[in-house]
């Protein structure tokens, strides 16, 4: 009888050992896939087209926009989520937004003329990022202040590689 109680007692060290440390994994950011190349001009092959790439940030800023919306739709509060699923939502979040503000970031303008232009688009994404990867950090390391500091924070920088990215050709 006494083996039978320490060979349950040892499934339920283990079972619960093992539920425990799945709960308190966070998944790695995720590689981010190569970007799709941009339409090339018509009147000079390979070229990349001004009004392709001007597009192509323009629609990037609005994906990260939507990111943006559809976790709020699901967490809409400032508040460090106690549900399990919120960490890896939140991961999923942060992967994906860091692909597409750098996706956007390898976008090679098409000439010199867009160089002020992709240096301010530049400048707001390396904001993003970092600041996504800080929000990732917090939710991570559990940290409720840096998760609100990321929160409080992460609008006005989506808003503005919106304006970067829309501000047009030089």
């Amino acid at each position: 009888m006494r083996a039978v109680g320490i060979s349950g007692l040892l499934f339920l060290v283990t079972f619960f050992g093992a539920c425990g440390a799945a709960a308190s994994s966070f998944p790695e950011e995720t590689a981010c896939p190569a970007p799709s190349p941009v339409a090339t001009s018509r009147a000079n092959p390979g070229t990349i087209s001004a009004q392709a790439y001007l597009r192509r940030l323009q629609e990037a800023a609005v994906a990260l926009e939507k990111l943006r919306a559809e976790l709020r739709v699901e967490y809409p509060e400032d508040t460090f989520y106690r549900r399990e699923e919120f960490r890896p939502d939140f991961a999923e979040y942060a992967s994906q937004t860091v692909c597409a503000a750098q996706a956007m970031f390898e976008l090679a303008p098409p000439d010199a003329r867009f160089s002020a232009h992709d240096a301010k688009v530049d400048a707001a994404l390396t904001d993003l990022i970092a600041h996504t990867r800080a929000g990732r950090e917090a939710v991570r390391s559990r940290n409720v202040s840096d998760y609100r500091d990321w929160y409080s924070g992460v609008d006005a920088r989506i808003a503005a590689v919106r304006l970067a990215a829309s501000e047009g050709s030089p």
